[in-house]
């Protein structure tokens, strides 16, 4: 083992810092507990900022002060690498929308997430018999059919209430996660700290960095102009954290190929927010070909991102141990439900769950008829910037000392933290996202596909720019024998419009929804979407 890549030992660097809020402060210096080494707040500076997001839980301020750990992270990699010593500055505000950013993406000005798009009921908060209720999650096709199937119904709400009441809430949790199907109780804060699963995930820092001591290796050397320049990142993911780590790492510099298999449920306008700035390809890896391609590319990256169910990278013959012998130095990035070596390391969940078991459904829920989520993807991209943190940790540790590492981060893990940023939900106004929010944080971007309008990164360096280069598209639309150096002589991010959009200066976005959220929960309780009852409502009223 290397020691410096243990948890706990990283600290903050100076005294003085410019992180003023201080839930803010706590988040960064939350992440800065897990570093094995110091990162520096007086560097960062983060602009206050009105929430849209109405909730005793300050999730703006977790944003912040977690997007700002990151920046820090990358400014060190950079200085480590020979640039300049870099100041950053974040906005509140931004960050937080930066937790919906599917929601506020345009494509030739119409939204690619379409905000009246719903998803079916196996997506819903059920009553129990003994008075609980349980989150399930069929998003995919092939969820969606074995959940119908163990309940023996209807896709409706009605019919899938009436199964789920014939059931008491922990026997049910227990017999369909041995299925290994995502279903989860509404806990509170207090019941997930007595359980096991619960007391196992606190007890965890934010994001897991442990180091193994290896021979051989590659370093990065030094940066001409990008921190995370010459990086080569492979990755095996989904949505929505996995990607996020990702696009994260290709904001900074480096180069991303992201593999996915020739069949798959892809949740395009999801696929469209979190797959910017890579190559992808198509591959089966499991076939002989496939195999040999993915292998080739693993020989020669530095950092493999992977987001597959629990024991899948084993069963491809990818172990921990396996990886290291085909590529001393590699890091490996895992993003999951819950962190290995916990109770519940071999279930599958989604945000919506994470949210249920960790009591953040129940803080969220207090004064409203039913149980009702937090109106942002809080788990999904912020575990997102978790891993990504954890992925610069390592190759910052590599670079000065060798080795290959592990890095762990988990939607549970995260939604622990949130339920330690609580106050009363009206310490503070709200406002909903409107227009003003496009014309001050997003930009414009050409691509094959279109004009996209999206928004900026959340840190903006003093020297260096967060850019993406590469556009998302179609899944495999690039050849599968794309190697790395893409980038070497690619599109400078000099020349890319990442400018104030022009979009939405001009007027040119079409179906925009002033909302409190993706799934702006307003009307209290229901179904799982991306727009519960009031907010199809208001999609409608505000057709053109």
């Amino acid at each position: 083992m290397l020691p410096s890549a243990g948890r706990g030992t990283g600290a903050v660097g100076a005294e003085a810092n410019m992180i003023d809020n201080p839930l803010q402060r706590k988040a960064y210096d939350l992440v800065a507990s897990a570093l094995p080494f110091s990162i520096d707040p007086a560097k960062v500076t983060v602009k206050p900022g009105v929430s849209y997001t109405r909730s005793p839980i300050k999730a703006h301020d977790l944003a912040a002060g977690i997007m700002a750990a990151f920046g820090s992270v990358v400014e060190r990699l950079g200085a480590i690498r020979g640039l300049p010593e870099q100041t950053m500055e974040l906005d509140r505000r931004l960050s937080g929308l930066l937790m919906n950013s599917a929601q506020l993406q345009y494509l030739n000005g119409y939204g690619t997430l379409i905000d009246s798009w719903p998803i079916g009921p196996d997506n819903g908060c059920y009553e129990t018999r003994d008075g609980r209720h349980v989150m399930m999650i069929g998003l995919h096709p092939h969820l969606r059919d074995a959940l119908l199937s163990f309940f023996d119904c209807a896709n409706t709400a009605e019919a899938i209430q009436r199964a789920v009441i014939r059931h008491d809430a922990q026997a049910l949790e227990d017999e369909v996660n041995a299925r290994h199907l995502p279903l989860g109780i509404v806990r509170s804060p207090a019941e997930w700290a007595s359980h096991p699963q619960g007391a196992a995930t606190r007890a965890r820092t934010p994001v897991d960095i442990t180091g193994f001591a290896s021979e051989g290796g590659r370093r990065l050397g030094a940066a001409k102009s990008r921190p995370l320049e010459g990086v080569r990142v492979l990755e095996l993911t989904h949505l929505v954290a996995g990607p996020t780590i990702g696009r994260l790492l290709a904001e900074q510099g480096a180069e991303v190929i992201k593999v996915q298999p020739p069949i798959g449920d892809w949740v395009y306008p999801l696929w469209l927010d979190v797959n910017w700035g890579k190559k992808n390809i198509l591959l089966d890896i499991k076939g002989s070909y496939g195999k040999a391609r993915f292998a080739r590319l693993l020989g020669e990256a530095d950092v493999l991102v992977s987001s597959l169910r629990p024991g899948a990278l084993d069963g491809l013959g990818l172990t921990k141990e396996a990886l290291g012998d085909i590529n001393p130095g590699l890091v490996l990035a895992n993003a999951s439900y819950a962190l290995p070596d916990t109770p519940w390391h071999e279930r599958r969940g989604f945000e919506q769950i994470a949210q249920a078991v960790t009591g953040v459904m129940h803080i969220q829920s207090e004064g409203l008829p039913a149980p009702t989520l937090i109106s942002v993807l809080m788990n999904d991209y912020l575990t997102g910037y978790l891993g990504a943190i954890g992925v610069v940790a390592a190759l910052s540790e590599r670079e000065q000392k060798g080795g290959t590492y592990v890095v762990d981060a988990a939607l549970t893990r995260c939604s622990t933290m949130a339920t330690d940023f609580v106050e009363p939900v009206d310490a503070e106004p709200y406002e909903p996202v409107t227009m003003k929010d496009l014309i001050d944080f997003a930009v414009d971007q050409d691509t094959p596909l279109g004009h996209f309008t999206r928004l900026r990164s959340a840190a903006s360096f003093s020297h260096t720019p967060s850019a993406l280069t590469l556009p998302p598209g179609m899944p495999g639309r690039d050849p599968d024998d794309t190697a790395w150096g893409f980038l070497d002589n690619g599109p400078s991010f000099e020349t890319l419009p990442h400018l104030p959009s022009r979009f939405a200066r001009e007027g040119l976005i079409r179906n925009f929804i002033s909302t409190h959220g993706i799934e702006d929960r307003g009307d209290g309780g229901g179904l799982v979407s991306l727009a519960s009852k009031s907010l199809f409502a208001l999609a409608l009223a505000t057709r053109l």
